[in-house]
């Protein structure tokens, strides 16, 4: 799944601006999980499997970039591109604020994850987006919607665990001192993402499921590697990463989610949806339905990122 991360965020062409001066290029690094962490991250303990392999590899202050390119000080920006509440994000942001407090002063090193990125876009987006232009009949037990009233944003996620994880994470109340706006997280507090969030909509695979294929070369072993550590299994390489029935499913839950009703945005939901994009607006034009965007969790986070290191900030 990582390998396929690639090919979306070159497109984005922030290498290819001569307008800059001097033009700021960037260089990825893609790090996946080592074997120690789950395969697919499917549920919120998985997540925080994950977050005790990862957190070391990232954090090895001892390491030269030669030895560990993984280290996040050697880094300028990081982000976790897993669709949910990741423990990873506030556990990075945590250690770089104890080293600037406590150790070595590092540079401003922002870590962000797809999934508060994608809210924060999402909402950007909403913003100048039409509004619903009359009402529009709807069962009993869906209130009809005002002309004026603004459009919302609805997520496709993978396994159907993920409707209740992430709809919870949306509707929980903001940190204190923080606005319920999105641009702080994903929490928008119940009374914010009853006006701006339409549900969670699943296409019954785990992440995983969606480009089958062997592990991903840019795997990190552990650091050093165990002389006596079996070598990792693969797993069947299939003749289509993204078969027809992906594709199928993915529209299915498009459709759903645009049935819900006044939807301007339409989040992906998992990294492993990275350049799917054309699939739910194939469905949206399918639909006949205007004005509705799609936003990538991984190219929102890349986004949002460059926008703050270009920035200065």
């Amino acid at each position: 799944m990582t390998d396929s991360l690639s090919a979306p965020i070159e497109s984005l062409n922030y290498n290819d601006q001569p307008i800059l001066t001097p033009p700021k290029q960037t260089t990825y690094t893609f790090f996946t999980g080592p074997p120690s962490s789950p395969y697919s991250i499917n549920t919120l303990s998985d997540g925080t499997l994950s977050t005790t392999a990862c957190l070391p590899l990232l954090t090895n202050t001892t390491s030269l970039p030669d030895q560990n390119p993984y280290n996040i000080r050697h880094h300028d920006a990081a982000l976790i591109a897993c669709y949910s509440p990741h423990p990873l994000v506030p556990a990075l942001q945590s250690h770089l604020q104890a080293q600037n407090e406590e150790k070595e002063p590092v540079h401003n090193i922002p870590v962000i994850g797809i999934f508060e990125a994608s809210i924060s876009v999402a909402l950007q987006l909403l913003s100048s987006s039409p509004t619903c232009p009359s009402p529009t009949p709807t069962s009993s037990s869906q209130p009809n919607p005002r002309p004026g009233q603004t459009r919302k944003f609805g997520i496709i996620s993978t396994g159907p665990q993920w409707r209740s994880i992430l709809s919870s994470a949306i509707t929980a109340a903001p940190p204190p001192g923080t606005s319920s706006s999105g641009s702080s997280g994903a929490a928008l507090g119940a009374q914010f993402a009853d006006r701006v969030f339409a549900g969670v909509e699943t296409v019954g695979v785990d992440a995983g499921d969606l480009h089958p294929s062997s592990p991903s070369t840019t795997s990190a072993p552990p650091l050093p590697p165990p002389a006596t550590s079996p070598p990792a299994t693969s797993a069947p390489i299939p003749s289509d990463p993204c078969p027809a029935t992906i594709k199928q499913k993915v529209q299915a839950a498009t459709a759903r989610v645009l049935a819900r009703g006044d939807v301007g945005v339409i989040i992906l939901g998992c990294a492993g949806m990275a350049g799917m994009e054309e699939w739910v607006r194939e469905e949206v034009d399918s639909g006949g339905q205007t004005g509705v965007r799609v936003v990538d969790g991984v190219k929102a986070g890349v986004g949002v990122l460059q926008g703050l290191l270009r920035g200065g900030y």
